[in-house]
């Protein structure tokens, strides 16, 4: 197997999430931090602030999941090297439209940028498939796990790196054109080292923008399933509402500047990946998903509405690893929960939808927040992310037919 391809493919995708991160902490300052230069608006009140931030980080959810099956589809048919190439070219054209977007204060060229990115920025499932491409099926499932690695580090490298450029240099637009240089190089790092992987391609076939609604219609229609999906929406849900709003928290109570909020999100990412490395290896020795997720869901949403009421840095660090590690915990198990409820046939079916379960909730719910904190105030996000991961908490727990087809599978 050309496993001498994979380093290409982890970089790839290393550098995508790197610029996709480094957005993280401009965000709150152009939209929400009135104290700012470089804020872009002025005429408008709070409320409709949230609204816009929400929008921004809404559009690029939305396109993913509109976008990520149905490349994944197109790679099948016109190969994986071609597609991925344009994607990560044309994600590097969105960065550079985004910081040309802050200097021009042009708010529809900021909107367009990031829908645009989250077109470019589904290439992600044609790395899935080329990972899948070049190593064999027994090989496959530590080999995603480049995917889940790339995730983690560019989590961390992209927003501290994005705050601290735009803080050195006092612009919020030089991290987007760093981050177009970056996605050039991806461009000829694919073109140069990355041959094409998809050696047995698929005649053309009606494609559709469509797929990930079926994804979700075909998750509401699997009656073992269903409680297991609907309960991972809730929770990739409450996460998202403390992902996607807590550093415009950090902005209006702590006044965070763009390098605070890179190393606060950094520190994130460090914790997760710790987790997921160390924690859950140790913990997953002794104990099942669920007794896993008993405590990892029942701390998350305690977590979460802490941060509401947050009243100091201090307090917002101390809680940063509690809200960390229940959340890589829960994030990895739910996943095995999944999987194992599904005969090995259902595999990846299971995997597409509830990927775009995922996207939805990454692409609703910032929208939703940002609406709702324009009504409420920002507690409102926080609080509504702890109500989220509590329902998904019950349905695990206190509805007897969510155990059905984990125990059934199991039990063969």
């Amino acid at each position: 197997m050309q496993k001498r391809y994979l380093p290409v493919l982890f970089f790839t995708l290393l550098i995508d999430m790197v610029g996709i991160g480094m957005v993280i902490p401009i965000i709150p300052i152009i939209f929400t931090d009135p104290s700012s230069p470089h804020f872009l608006l002025v005429h408008y009140t709070t409320g409709e602030q949230y609204v816009f931030a929400g929008a921004v980080t809404a559009l690029f959810g939305l396109m993913q999941f509109i976008m990520a099956p149905l490349l994944g589809e197109l790679s099948d048919v016109f190969g994986r090297k071609r597609l991925l190439t344009i994607g990560v070219g044309i994600l590097a054209f969105s960065q550079i439209l985004f910081g040309f977007g802050i200097e021009i204060a042009s708010i529809p060229l900021i909107l367009l940028s990031r829908a645009i990115a989250g077109i470019a920025g589904a290439n992600f499932s044609i790395a899935q498939a080329s990972i899948a491409d070049v190593t064999a099926p027994r090989d496959r499932a530590k080999n995603f796990g480049l995917i889940g690695a790339a995730f983690g580090l560019g989590f961390i490298i992209g927003p501290m790196l994005g705050g601290f450029v735009a803080s050195a240099t006092g612009s919020p637009s030089a991290p987007f054109w760093l981050a177009g240089m970056f996605g050039v190089l991806n461009v000829m790092s694919i073109s140069l080292f990355l041959p094409e992987t998809n050696k047995h391609r698929s005649e053309k076939k009606g494609f559709t923008l469509l797929k990930g609604i079926h994804n979700i219609q075909s998750a509401l229609r699997d009656r073992d399933e269903k409680p297991l999906y609907i309960a991972n929406f809730l929770y990739v849900s409450g996460f998202t509402f403390f992902t996607s709003f807590v550093s415009i928290l950090l902005v209006a109570r702590f006044h965070f500047t763009e390098s605070n909020i890179g190393t606060f999100f950094g520190i994130l990412g460090m914790w997760i990946v710790f987790t997921q490395g160390f924690v859950l290896r140790f913990l997953t020795k002794k104990y099942n998903e669920r007794a896993i997720l008993r405590l990892s869901l029942l701390l998350l949403m305690i977590g979460l509405a802490l941060y509401a009421i947050v009243p100091s840095i201090l307090a917002l660090y101390l809680l940063l690893p509690v809200v960390a590690i229940a959340n890589g915990l829960s994030m990895a198990n739910m996943a095995s929960l999944i999987s194992k409820g599904v005969s090995e046939k259902k595999q990846g079916a299971a995997l597409g939808i509830n990927s775009s379960l995922m996207a939805l909730a990454q692409g609703l719910i910032p929208l939703i927040a940002g609406f709702g904190s324009g009504i409420v105030g920002i507690k409102g996000p926080f609080f509504a992310g702890s109500l989220s991961v509590f329902f998904a908490w019950y349905i695990l727990f206190f509805r007897k037919q969510n155990t059905y087809a984990y125990e059934r599978n199991q039990s063969e």
